[in-house]
């Protein structure tokens, strides 16, 4: 009897959220009550001659109908322990100081920059049959101390600090949209010998993210592969990161990747769903307005997840 309704489950949910399971940002549902999760993100681009590899390890636990807890661990070899050795600079009487920013190509090595705790509630249901809206709020707390060496923050890795938003979520049929805007307060990070501050300044977080499911065209058992296909579009405007060199102000004049900005870009998706609870995403992003200093070239993403329904 609990097999079977472990499975009538699993097929429900194949059935009625498999388009709204975006890879890169999180729909206003929930995991089912007492379901956990573990998904493996892997973000990979190519920087000079340095290949950079960023992955999340989070874990996600159904609380109630309402309410998803999730905690990730995040890894990578996009900084090093410290910021580099000449990133502060002296003018040619030493009477001030400048940096030039971010150095590329750099060798850094993999490592823990820093761990999420995310609370998601959902506070508004209208289900129908085969159609849904539903609203959630986020909240994230991270806390690491990454030495992060752009303006813009984000708080899977590079930055500790706060997040707060807003999500909601439209499906009908066959089709899934979803939109989230939130605001991210880095906090700052510093160090010793030398001592330097750096301020990131605050930001807006926005995406807009479609889904498709393609196959299967009729659903006969919960051992059928799901194949959708997404497009997200996924932005974020900052202010200007302040630098601070022995309590000094540092200049940061005509240093883009330290400025203020704002950016745009699109990330066409494919995924895979087996046996109703293992989900593999494959998508890549490509800038269409500005662009993110964090990432170089054209980035690939590829998530593994599974659930376990007890």
């Amino acid at each position: 009897m609990k097999i079977a309704v472990c499975i009538s489950l699993l097929f429900l949910s194949a059935i009625t959220d498999a388009q709204e399971l975006y890879p890169n940002t999180e729909p206003a549902s929930n995991l089912p009550k007492g379901v956990l999760a573990f998904r493996l993100a892997n973000q990979i681009h190519q920087e000079v001659n340095q290949t950079r590899l960023w992955q999340g390890y989070r874990f996600m636990f159904g609380i109630n109908e309402k309410l998803t807890i999730s905690q990730t661990f995040n890894f990578s070899n996009h900084h090093g322990y410290k910021l580099p050795a000449d990133f502060i600079k002296a003018n040619a009487d030493s009477t001030a100081y400048y940096t030039e920013g971010r150095q590329l190509g750099n060798y850094y090595p993999y490592q823990f920059e820093n761990f999420d705790l995310n609370f998601k509630y959902r506070f508004y249901t209208n289900d129908k049959p085969h159609e849904h809206l539903r609203f959630a709020a986020y909240l994230d707390l991270a806390g690491g101390n990454e030495a992060h060496d752009e303006a813009e923050p984000s708080l899977m890795g590079d930055n500790s600090g706060a997040a707060l938003g807003f999500i909601g979520t439209y499906l009908k049929n066959k089709f899934a949209a979803s939109i989230t805007i939130g605001a991210i307060a880095p906090y700052r990070y510093s160090q010793t010998r030398p001592k330097i501050v750096m301020k990131y300044g605050n930001a807006i977080n926005y995406s807009l993210s479609l889904g498709y499911l393609v196959l299967p065209f009729t659903y006969k058992s919960y051992k059928q592969t799901n194949v959708n296909v997404y497009v997200e579009f996924m932005g974020k405007s900052y202010e200007a990161a302040q630098v601070y060199y022995k309590g000094e102000k540092v200049s940061t004049r005509n240093v883009p990747s330290l400025a203020k900005g704002n950016y745009l870009e699109i990330r066409p998706a494919i995924q895979f769903i087996f046996l109703s609870n293992t989900r593999l995403d494959i998508s890549v992003s490509r800038s269409i307005l500005n662009q993110s200093y964090v990432k170089t070239n054209t980035p690939f993403y590829i998530n593994l997840q599974h659930s376990f329904y007890f």
